[in-house]
């Protein structure tokens, strides 16, 4: 059975247009993200890639995973998550947020990414690029990162208090039909420059079969771990 997921937009979570202080090292190692749907990215939709750092190359307990029942923290992931980029429609750019707590119930915009892949009528893609270093969490320096563990989220709307389960759809990293497969986050290792997409899993992510709105279907996606 298809899991018709929730989620009510980001509004008032993404509007505004802030700027950040520079945490941004330059030899920082840098981790490229990007993400492609079947049809094209929509304004009314949220495209959301959580973000999971670990001194181990091998962390225990869940990643990131989206959220599929009420009540939840925040209405769009769970498991283990220390950060997460949006892109924001009404400002035309992208937004890096960290959560404050392990309930990840408060979080704090933090940062936008290096570069970023532009946005337009028709686009397919999301993308963008983050040093090492804006997304320390609680590894205490950039260097000690041996991996991070990622997911890539689509929704029609954010599950929160009022939302209705029954039109909420998603895809995530998995089938979405098969509930166990809706815990697919991959895990990626820092040490080495390397490109880690779809194939390299094994497409992990299927395509056309089980995200009805091709809009939200992930169709690809890629992590680039690149050293300078």
């Amino acid at each position: 059975m298809k899991r018709w997921l929730l989620l009510v937009g980001l509004a008032g979570l993404m509007s505004g247009c802030a700027k950040f202080p520079s945490t941004i090292v330059g030899d920082a190692t840098r981790v490229i993200f990007r993400m492609t749907v079947r049809d094209q990215i929509r304004n009314d939709y949220v495209y959301i890639i959580p973000i999971r750092v670990s001194t181990s190359t091998n962390p225990t307990g869940d990643g990131p995973i989206p959220v599929i029942a009420y009540p939840n923290a925040n209405g769009f992931v769970a498991g283990n998550v220390d950060y997460f980029v949006v892109w924001t429609p009404d400002t035309q750019q992208y937004t890096l947020y960290q959560f404050n707590d392990s309930t990840l119930t408060l979080f704090t915009a933090v940062g936008t990414p290096i570069n970023t892949v532009d946005v337009t009528p028709g686009s397919k893609t999301i993308g963008f690029e983050l040093s090492l270093s804006q997304i320390v969490g609680g590894a205490g320096t950039w260097q000690q990162i041996q991996s991070v563990q990622v997911n890539f989220l689509t929704m029609n709307y954010r599950l929160t208090a009022g939302a209705s389960a029954s039109g909420r759809i998603i895809d995530c990293l998995g089938d979405t039909n098969t509930f166990s497969d809706l815990n697919e986050y991959v895990t990626i290792p820092t040490a080495t420059s390397g490109i880690y997409d779809n194939a390299r899993f094994n497409f992990i992510e299927p395509v056309n079969v089980d995200c009805p709105d091709p809009d939200l279907d992930i169709a690809d996606w890629s992590v680039e771990i690149r050293h300078l």
